[in-house]
């Protein structure tokens, strides 16, 4: 997961704002405790809205309190309790690192191959740890993991195709958070729609590089030209199909009830997915305050 999931400032009250930096804080400090203080450089605001939404749909309220932040250890600061949504979320934080880690040995050159490889120790025994409680969740992130790897290998010239992988990856995940099947239903379909959409953002992200570099990207190989289209027209689809996934991301999310934090994470979805795609679109050089 990439930090594109994530909400739009601007329209959080500042109770709202308070809580969403007191979970992310929290997911910093058990990425630390789970798996070690280097665990915290995968701290994102995808695994944070990931378990923002398993404490939404759980029963037991998460708890806060005062405590010192790493980086800057002058100032207390509110911050979420360890708890098993935080642990959730550290964990498939470190399985989706550990598998990261092997494709981009796979497919960068020199300087970066190295650095990646000498990441790779760290994540191999965080791997372990997290598999060694969550063994049905490595296995499925792997599999997925080697099906993008093939489908990138082959060409697929197909948006749909080529998203399909990160989109079923994450559908398991978010079924996990549940135990009703109708609510667990949901949540597979919203988690489907999520990972497609995040597959999108990164390769709109990356349409520019990837063109330079002359890397994968599905979109620029729809596009059927050598080098594809020009860029605004290239980005413009991909903010079509974005927006369509959006839609029914929305509606999905709609379905579930949940007992808590419901303005945070309809923020998310309604305003701050849009904001993304909105930096997104308009290129590297955009410079707008989009998240938090």
């Amino acid at each position: 997961m990439f930090g594109y999931i994530k909400p739009w400032k601007p329209q959080l009250r500042i109770c709202e704002f308070d809580t969403y930096k007191a979970i992310y804080c929290g997911l910093c400090k058990q990425l630390s405790h789970s798996y070690g203080p280097f665990a915290r450089l995968t701290l994102s605001y995808d695994f944070t809205f990931l378990a923002l939404l398993d404490m939404a749909l759980g029963d037991e309220s998460p708890q806060f309190k005062t405590e010192n932040c790493l980086y800057n250890p002058l100032k207390k600061k509110p911050c979420c309790v360890s708890c098993q949504s935080l642990h959730y979320s550290a964990s498939v934080a470190m399985l989706i690192y550990y598998y990261k880690i092997l494709d981009n040995i796979q497919d960068e050159r020199y300087p970066q191959k190295l650095l990646y490889r000498l990441a790779l120790p760290f994540a191999r025994r965080a791997r372990k740890k997290a598999a060694a409680e969550y063994p049905k969740l490595d296995r499925r992130i792997g599999e997925q993991m080697k099906d993008q790897a093939a489908l990138e290998q082959n060409n697929c010239d197909s948006v749909d195709r080529a998203s399909e992988p990160t989109a079923n990856c994450l559908a398991f995940l978010f079924e996990e958070l549940s135990q009703e099947e109708g609510e667990r239903r949901v949540l597979s379909r919203l988690g489907y729609l999520l990972g497609r959409w995040v597959y999108l953002c990164d390769a709109l992200d990356d349409i520019g590089e990837d063109i330079a570099k002359k890397r994968y990207n599905p979109f620029v190989l729809r596009s059927g030209a050598p080098n594809g289209l020009p860029l605004d027209r290239l980005r413009e689809e991909a903010v079509f199909s974005l927006n369509l996934t959006m839609g029914e991301i929305v509606k999905s999310f709609d379905l579930l009830r949940l007992r808590r934090y419901e303005g945070i994470l309809s923020n998310v979805i309604n305003l701050g997915l849009k904001a993304t795609v909105q930096t997104l679109a308009s290129g590297p050089e955009a410079e707008k305050d989009t998240g938090v």
